[in-house]
């Protein structure tokens, strides 16, 4: 494979000077900085011109995949964990990336979601199959502060509390650093929480694994479920290649149910009538996943609107106002949405009875 194009294409189009900027060129000289881009571009174009294999569509897969590597280099490698590890932060030494209302802005599109203002173009109103959703965070930092304190700004939410009938936090137990036996401490040192947690291995890519997961905190094989993983293992820490991984052991684990994930800075959707994700939108990369600057504790969160949150894929949905579905569309698409269902139950007891009649 000829890599000279595919070079020349992200060097034309990523600036030195954002490159300058993000390594601190005071630090490192202008030749250490080129040659590590060079390198960097040519570890990652077997990984990133694949077809797609996650998300439905190309160009969002590969938007979603350059970003993950461009992440990952900036702060997932060795050294930020090590440094992070050993920091210490208000007396803890969890790693710094959370925060009250850090991750709010999860809670207004989740609001605008259960409110029907979020319409898929072939499944209308998304709340509708999310009402009943549990909710699993994926490295909930639940030693800060008063521990998992983004979960509790969801768990503390009067109105998604109507629809969102479960609430898990979830985070490591490192057995390598006495400091990192974070389900440990938590049981020994602190007070229990309000909402269910679980323990998760650092590699979430075993599907057999997630499916206990989801089984465990959902009424049944048919629940909805959302997931989130921003600011932790999967979406900072994982090369691209365990992130593909992790999100196909996501979906083959989960075949009969509609998912929401919200993952870095975006927001994946899929119902059991698709193989892959969707891409829905992306969620204000200023806030959230600025991991530069704490600029969601200097937002006014009684006057952020839902439209500063989320930069929507009008691919695939469109915004209403409150309750603003016309009758003839919402009928359709609650035939699609009924189809959908139906046909994933019976799917689920056809493999049940195949699986019966097998053994």
């Amino acid at each position: 494979m000829n890599l000279t194009p595919l070079y020349l294409k992200h060097i034309n189009s990523i600036s030195y000077i954002k490159f300058a900027n993000i390594f601190n060129v005071t630090k490192y000289s202008k030749n250490f900085v080129c040659i590590f881009v060079w390198l960097v571009l040519f570890g990652f174009p077997f990984a990133l011109s694949a077809e797609t294999t996650i998300i439905e569509n190309e160009e969002d897969e590969k938007r979603v995949l350059e970003n993950h590597a461009f992440e990952k280099l900036r702060f997932g490698l060795a050294n930020h964990i090590h440094y992070y590890k050993v920091k210490k932060t208000k007396n803890t030494v969890v790693e710094q990336r959370s925060g009250r209302k850090r991750l709010y802005d999860h809670n207004l599109i989740l609001r605008s979601i259960f409110r029907n203002r979020i319409l898929h173009h072939e499944y209308g109103s998304i709340g509708r199959l999310l009402d009943g959703a549990s909710f699993i965070d994926f490295g909930s930092a639940i030693l800060y502060e008063e521990g998992a304190v983004t979960v509790r700004d969801l768990y503390e939410d009067q109105f998604l509390s109507r629809y969102i009938k479960k609430i898990v936090a979830t985070d490591i137990n490192d057995p390598e650093y006495d400091h990192t036996r974070y389900i440990e401490i938590h049981i020994t040192e602190r007070d229990p929480f309000p909402f269910a947690f679980n323990e998760i291995p650092y590699r979430l890519d075993d599907p057999e694994y997630i499916r206990v997961l989801t089984r465990i905190y959902t009424p049944n094989e048919f629940s909805p479920v959302i997931f989130r993983s921003t600011n932790s293992g999967p979406d900072l820490f994982y090369t691209v290649e365990e992130m593909r991984e992790h999100f196909r052991s996501v979906l083959d684990a989960n075949p009969h149910r509609t998912i929401l994930y919200f993952f870095n800075r975006y927001i994946f959707f899929r119902t059991p009538c698709e193989s892959k994700f969707q891409l829905l939108g992306t969620i204000d990369e200023k806030v959230g996943v600025n991991h530069s600057f704490s600029a969601w504790r200097y937002v006014d969160w009684n006057k952020r609107e839902f439209s500063e949150a989320i930069d929507p894929n009008f691919r695939y949905i469109r915004i209403a106002e409150e309750r603003n579905e016309s009758k003839a569309d919402r009928l359709d698409s609650l035939i699609s949405s009924y189809n959908c269902q139906i046909r994933a139950k019976i799917n689920h007891y056809r493999h049940k009875i195949m699986k019966t009649m097998t053994k």
